[in-house]
């Protein structure tokens, strides 16, 4: 790779997924109630940079395929640009 190859850079972009969870906010502030805010703030704690960000954006166009809980563990399955979520 050249020192200038980065110019031919194309990001990625999500697939499209039916049937996705969509977040109820399509800007600013997540979470509706106390516990909701209270998992972001802990997530925001984790110093993610753009990973954070860029799942919330994610979240705000229906990506998020599942969620489930179960104690000490959350687990999500999430279409982003690859093909296996």
């Amino acid at each position: 790779m050249g020192r200038w190859d980065f110019f031919d850079y194309k990001p990625s972009r999500p697939i499209p997924a039916r049937g996705g969870i969509k977040a109820q906010s399509q800007r600013g502030a997540f979470g509706a109630n106390w516990w909701g805010k209270r998992w972001i703030a802990v997530l925001e704690g984790f110093h993610l940079g753009a990973r954070l960000s860029r799942g919330k954006n994610y979240a705000r166009h229906g990506q998020v395929l599942s969620v489930t809980v179960n104690p000490g563990v959350v687990t999500a399955s999430v279409q982003g640009s690859r093909k296996t979520p």
